[in-house]
């Protein structure tokens, strides 16, 4: 691995280790809102952020993430924009990590 990729995927395993301590945050009971995070591996990198996506929704509800997936919406509920940390899989795709705040209406 060059000097480059060793210092990137050092940095991406830190920042990925700070989101996941971060979604372990619980629910702050005055904003009723979480950072959630999720990763998802995909053959490009779109397919991985629906995955993360849908990990984002599903550490809340199965409710709220089948609601998203039939109709596109998450009724009750705010998502963040999410922020997202990929990387390519050697040839075998793309994995990404992301956060986002979700917040209950």
């Amino acid at each position: 691995m060059t000097h480059h990729r060793a210092c990137v995927a050092r940095i991406a395993g830190s920042l990925i280790a700070a989101w996941t301590l971060a979604g372990a945050l619980p629910v702050d009971a005055a904003t009723r809102c979480a950072v959630k995070t999720a990763s998802g591996t995909g053959p490009t990198e779109d397919v991985a952020k629906f995955q993360v996506y849908e990990g984002l929704l599903r550490s809340v509800s199965s409710g709220l993430w089948s609601e998203w997936m039939v109709g596109g919406k998450t009724p009750g509920y705010r998502v963040g924009t999410p922020a997202y940390v990929c990387l390519k899989n050697m040839g075998l795709g793309v994995s990404c990590t992301g956060r986002a705040k979700i917040c209950k209406s």
